[in-house]
């Protein structure tokens, strides 16, 4: 464990930094509330022994800014005092202390509380992977490993949360792999799962940020989410993705398109200013059908419709 010390006691620091390296932990030591701060801000602490009568700041002040600032990442905390009263105890709990020793510090005692910090901080750091892989599961299309559908949802409306506060672009990619019933009818279902499989793969590999999601939003349609992105980025990623579909060569000897799989695209974006999420995506879901009626294998945008229905006006 990795384990920060705050006393402005240079003899206790000094004790405890004993104790710790005896115990094969790491020891990191602060004389206060400010050095507490820096530490806290660099280092992944596991486990805080605080000291409670300080200078400027006591150890109760300091837990509770400490509590503030790391918000559901708990960190165990020890108070070090040299009071042992009940009404001294409530005012730790109340504080954020979730143990407290009294001093002159016995080095059994203090060694064995560590030990049963270490195992509440191992079952919470388990529990969290536990819940990390079910919201996984749960937000994961088993058979292209692309997000689900509800995945998707709490995305987009994560991002467009995200794009109306910080005022950056969202662009929203509509993919249906083009006549891909035909597909299914004449190759069996079996092979259609793996086409659907290595469809997906070819959309995540021509992303390259972090933050940019694929995802199955039902049958052989598929969403992009791009934040931060601009129109022409958007464009660039589907040409890409017909490239790449090119390239791959996925046979499909029953698409009047090509004789390998294609896909039509539909994109749109914030700045087409639509009210919502659902009509962003909505508008992007226009343009794919805009794409499918003028030949498939093809990307259009929603910009590409409103200039379509000016001349027919």
């Amino acid at each position: 464990m990795q384990i920060l010390v705050v006393d402005d006691t240079k003899l206790v620091r000094d004790l405890l930094e004993s104790i710790i390296l005896d115990a094969g932990d790491t020891p990191f030591l602060a004389n206060g509330a400010k050095e507490a701060k820096t530490i806290l801000n660099t280092v992944d602490i596991d486990l805080i022994l605080m000291d409670v009568e300080m200078p400027k700041m006591d150890g109760f002040t300091l837990t509770r800014q400490i509590r503030r600032h790391l918000g559901d990442n708990w960190i165990p905390i020890i108070f070090l005092t040299g009071k042992s009263d009940d009404q001294h105890l409530a005012d730790a709990i109340d504080a954020g202390g979730d143990d407290y020793l009294t001093k002159p510090i016995n080095p059994i005692v203090l060694g064995a509380k560590i030990r049963a910090m270490a195992r509440i901080a191992q079952m919470k750091a388990d529990l969290e992977e536990a819940n990390h892989q079910l919201m996984k599961l749960t937000h994961l299309d088993p058979l292209t490993e692309t997000v689900n559908r509800r995945g998707l949802e709490e995305s987009l409306q994560r991002e467009w949360k995200l794009h109306q506060r910080e005022k950056t672009e969202l662009c929203v990619m509509f993919i249906d792999i083009d006549q891909f019933k035909p597909y299914n009818d004449n190759y069996g279902h079996p092979q259609g799962d793996v086409c659907l499989k290595e469809f997906g793969a070819v959309l995540k590999q021509q992303l390259r940020r972090p933050a940019d999601l694929v995802a199955r939003y039902g049958g052989e349609e598929f969403v992009i989410l791009l934040p931060n992105t601009e129109l022409a980025g958007a464009e660039k990623i589907a040409s890409d993705i017909i490239h790449a579909l090119e390239q791959a060569a996925l046979e499909h000897a029953y698409s009047s398109v090509k004789p390998y799989v294609t896909a039509s695209i539909g994109i749109s974006t914030s700045a087409f200013s639509p009210n919502s999420s659902q009509a962003l995506l909505s508008q992007a879901d226009k343009a794919l059908y805009f794409a499918k009626s003028n030949g498939r294998n093809r990307y259009a945008t929603f910009a590409d419709i409103e200039a379509e229905t000016a001349k027919q006006a």
